[in-house]
């Protein structure tokens, strides 16, 4: 049973989560949590996809707590594509310990179960949404914690604020894929204002045959097939 401290502190955190428009608003919400219920770290991920060939290039992490040298390792050894934290949350939207995702996926894992473990990631809690409904992106929220440390409402605090700190992620914009290009973004960002293939092409001195070869390959990276629904889709996800 939460006091009144307590419950004020999770109202203050919620509250913190519905306002949260930029990345540094994540480590403001980060420190009040680690200062309300003893976690040590967090890890926020998105990606434009689950699938594996979207997933080693789009996804982006950010993260809390964590040492250092984790996400170098992570994003130079592929761990995504391995990591069994992130298979649970393809096939649940609820809280999952990682106790439950290393018994069910850790075989073939066991590299990144014992660097983990190495770089003090040894228990945490995660939620992870695979495909929003208005963004279409998949993302998820980790946080890390030694059992030692947590009281039985530390751990229910932990649970209940998680779908809560996803919700950010979801948002237009929130972590943003980097897999478009520069002229690729510029390309996008004046078809949005309604300029035509030859008045792009002429603003950024490329022809008109090199502006639809970008937008060839915006189709392709974003998964749309017109320009019509590459602009509304990157409106959507923030991009332009």
């Amino acid at each position: 049973m939460l006091d009144a401290d307590n419950l004020k502190a999770c109202i203050d955190i919620i509250n913190a989560c519905l306002r949260a428009r930029k990345e540094e608003d994540l480590e403001d919400i980060w420190l009040s949590l680690q200062h309300l219920c003893n976690i040590d770290g967090a890890m926020f991920f998105v990606s434009e996809s689950t699938r594996d060939a979207d997933l080693e290039d789009t996804i982006v992490v950010r993260s809390f707590g964590i040492n250092d040298d984790w996400h170098d390792i992570y994003v130079a050894r592929n761990f995504v594509l391995i990591d069994p934290v992130v298979k649970m949350g393809m096939e649940t939207e609820e809280v999952f310990s990682w106790e439950s995702a290393f018994e069910k996926y850790g075989e073939g894992a066991e590299e990144f179960i014992t660097i983990s473990s190495q770089l003090g990631l040894n228990d945490g809690y995660t939620i992870g949404t695979v495909s929003n409904d208005f963004t279409g992106i998949a993302c998820s929220v980790s946080l890390t914690f030694d059992p030692a440390n947590l009281s039985e409402n530390d751990h229910s605090i932990a649970k209940s604020l998680l779908p809560h700190l996803n919700s950010i992620l979801a948002r237009p914009g929130f972590l943003k894929s980097p897999s478009l290009t520069d002229k690729q973004l510029d390309v996008l960002k004046w078809a949005g204002e309604n300029k035509s293939y030859w008045e792009i092409g002429t603003i950024m001195g490329i022809s008109e045959r090199t502006v639809k070869f970008h937008f060839k390959n915006i189709f392709r990276k974003i998964g749309v097939s017109s320009r019509g629904e590459a602009i509304l889709k990157a409106k959507i996800k923030g991009i332009i």
